[in-house]
């Protein structure tokens, strides 16, 4: 420099042809050398923007396709891209619930059925009716007959169909069961009275009935979920009442073969009268998911 000139730093005169400031320090030879950084901004205004465009362009559908796979897809375009974006607000959770709670009460009434006694729903009740889920006793999966084992099937398609004690938020569930016997005359107890009133089911497509064989020994088995809220005795309680029969009838004239098929599909089937409460969604709802989990999860 042949002029005096103001420090950057501190303003105070820098002789002519100095280089360091007599106030401060200041060494213009050093801030030559090393440039001060550009803001974020004056990189951003310099095109660093396309960086992060393209990546949210390229990252965005990666995050909600690993989102929709477990959520499924919702009922139409825009609640699946809501879904996508924030997710589903505890469905797939409620859908895991109430499905196997449906599990639970298949493999208690097939537990009825091979041991002509009701199933004691105390205790480690789930390691017990473990071995009598459906996975085990009829290898079936949603679309495709996968064989008996369930390794063969996702996990997140097995969380639908293992027994559990715990429901699909991983709380425990709570269970409350009778046994109804036809001596007793349960058909004139009042909960009874009020489910039958309410209406039960047999299938997922099943037509509602109303009444049960009064000549037979019932167990009934009420499965709750404490919901999304993890608390018991609130509005968002997942309810699955189940209605089973207990021992075996007893045909006159009937060949053992017979006797024996019947006990077989008995068995097989695990029939259940059974009915849902609290739910925003029904078993049809769950199995659409578990089937679309199969098609879509590696």
């Amino acid at each position: 420099m042949t002029e005096p000139y103001p420090c950057p730093e501190c303003t105070a005169e820098i002789p002519a042809g100095g280089t360091i400031c007599p106030g401060c320090g200041w060494d213009s030879t050093t801030a030559l050398a090393r440039p001060p950084k550009p803001s974020f901004w004056a990189v951003l205004r310099g095109g660093a923007w396309r960086l992060i465009v393209y990546g949210a362009i390229i990252t965005l559908p990666i995050i909600g396709f690993m989102r929709i796979r477990a959520t499924g897809p919702g009922p139409d375009l825009e609640t699946t891209a809501r879904w996508m974006v924030a997710g589903d607000h505890g469905r797939a959770e409620e859908l895991v619930t109430i499905h196997r709670a449906h599990e639970i009460a298949v493999a208690a009434a097939r537990y009825a059925v091979d041991q002509l006694n009701p199933p004691p729903m105390d205790g480690d009740w789930a390691t017990m009716l473990e071995p009598y889920a459906t996975m085990h006793v009829r290898g079936w999966m949603p679309l495709l007959f996968y064989g008996a084992t369930s390794d063969m099937s996702p996990a997140g398609v097995r969380t639908f169909y293992e027994v559990r004690s715990t429901d699909g938020w991983g709380r425990p569930y709570r269970i409350l069961s009778r046994v109804l016997l036809r001596d007793d005359g349960w058909s004139d107890d009042e909960q009874v009275i009020s489910d039958l009133d309410a209406g039960i089911q047999s299938s997922f497509y099943g037509p509602v009935l109303t009444e049960l064989d009064e000549d037979r020994d019932w167990m009934r088995v009420e499965i709750i979920s404490a919901g999304a809220d993890a608390t018991f005795d609130t509005p968002d309680d997942l309810v699955f009442i189940s209605y089973f029969p207990v021992g075996l009838t007893i045909r006159l004239r009937v060949d053992q073969k017979t006797l024996e098929r019947d006990m077989s599909r008995a068995y097989t089937m695990g029939r259940q009268y059974f009915r849902v409460e609290g739910s925003r969604w029904d078993l049809i709802d769950a199995r659409l998911l578990a089937e679309f989990r199969l098609e879509y999860l590696p």
